[in-house]
């Protein structure tokens, strides 16, 4: 029961914010207008200023490939498990995309930072380092993949040199690649830039919280029941029930095991939304699914931290 506390207090104030920004949407004080601008505003600027300083002034020693191999593994055999399996059951090609595009990626930069922040304080950039330099490309090239394979044009071409190009445009990886450049070549930066980056970092956090839950929509969960459901139950508790005894047997530690739990559990990605509706999939049944998530999250987030802590993995 202790535990149990324990992930809920680390877990409250997240939604308790999150649920402010939805509020706040119901009350008309926020508009889809303003969280497209303020989406954009986290999106290629305070979220990559965080990453850049976090690189910047990490003390990384070197790449640890295991853990490496892990995240990455651990990707594949949720979407390509998620995908083989779901073919069979889901005939119409957008919403087969949309479904696994949502089973498979996590909110981790908007929703499992905090997390992070709140079970270690300070978390061992190296390993956030891995897991978003990583594990969010191969997000983004499975991303594109699926949604192009299956899109509106189904003999459209797969292009590697394209999806290369749109990884590397990715405003979190030229954060965390510009970072990683001047650590490593220790470049001097002026005091008083800094101190503004840090400023900016310190909006991201809350700000992505509120920008979520002013893009929830509650209204429509009833319809396609049974696949949102699905898609919730893998991303929030199929995952994580599959991935951490993966990491416990490839021998990772404390550390590693609870930065990758936040990385599996966190709820689907409000970008799972943008990616499907810009890529021509059923980008409803995606907003269906991330709300979901959303609220399944409440309870399992507590209960995964809690069985975490009591299994000395924490």
């Amino acid at each position: 029961m202790t535990h149990l506390l324990l992930g809920i207090n680390i877990i409250f104030p997240i939604f308790f914010v999150l649920f402010a920004g939805y509020a706040a949407k119901e009350k008309g004080f926020l508009d889809d207008a303003f969280v497209k601008k303020a989406t954009w505003l986290v999106f290629y600027i305070a979220l990559p200023f965080k990453l850049f300083n976090d690189m910047r002034t990490a003390d990384i020693h070197t790449l640890h490939l295991p853990y490496v191999i892990y995240i990455l593994s651990g990707i594949c055999i949720i979407f390509f498990g998620t995908w083989f399996i779901a073919r069979f059951f889901i005939k119409d090609r957008k919403q087969l995309s949309a479904f696994v595009h949502c089973a498979y990626r996590s909110n981790f930069v908007y929703v499992g930072f905090p997390i992070l922040d709140a079970l270690f304080g300070t978390p061992s950039a190296e390993h956030v380092m891995i897991v978003t330099a990583f594990g969010l490309t191969l997000y983004n090239i499975l991303a594109i993949f699926i949604l192009t394979y299956y899109g509106e044009d189904s003999g459209a071409r797969i292009d590697p040199a394209a999806i290369a190009i749109k990884v590397l445009k990715n405003p979190m990886i030229i954060g965390i690649l510009a970072g990683l450049a001047f650590h490593f070549l220790r470049v001097p930066v002026y005091g008083g830039i800094t101190d503004g980056m840090e400023l900016l970092a310190r909006l991201s956090t809350p700000l992505s919280l509120i920008l979520i839950g002013a893009s929830l929509d509650f209204s429509s969960l009833k319809d396609d029941l049974p696949l949102i459901l699905a898609a919730a139950g893998i991303k929030n508790i199929v995952v994580p029930l599959l991935l951490i005894p993966l990491g416990m047997a490839m021998g990772m530690g404390k550390v590693e095991l609870g930065i990758a739990y936040v990385f599996w559990a966190t709820p689907c990605a409000v970008n799972c939304f943008i990616f499907t509706r810009e890529m021509g999939s059923n980008y409803r049944l995606a907003s269906k699914i991330i709300t979901a998530s959303f609220l399944l999250a409440i309870v399992t987030y507590p209960v995964g931290i809690a069985w975490m802590k009591a299994a000395g993995l924490l």
